[in-house]
């Protein structure tokens, strides 16, 4: 594999990892499992994106998602 294609699996393993946080943090504030947490994040593909890029870390991207759900 080139350096490249190294890259872009290190960022990817890198998202991955942060998804599962914020999966994590929004399970932990609603007190569902991380199965129906999973669910309530992949809902928000707008917010985890714009959070991404922007570099906010779980905590506010869950809560940016938790608002949303609300809402």
């Amino acid at each position: 594999m080139h350096a490249v294609g190294v890259l872009k699996l290190q960022y990817r393993l890198s998202y991955t990892a942060w998804e599962g946080e914020v999966v994590e943090v929004v399970a932990e504030a609603l007190q569902v499992s991380r199965s129906d947490a999973s669910g309530v994040v992949e809902a928000q593909p707008l917010y985890m994106q714009q959070s991404w890029s922007i570099g906010l870390d779980a905590q506010q991207t869950a809560s940016k998602i938790l608002t949303a759900a609300q809402c």
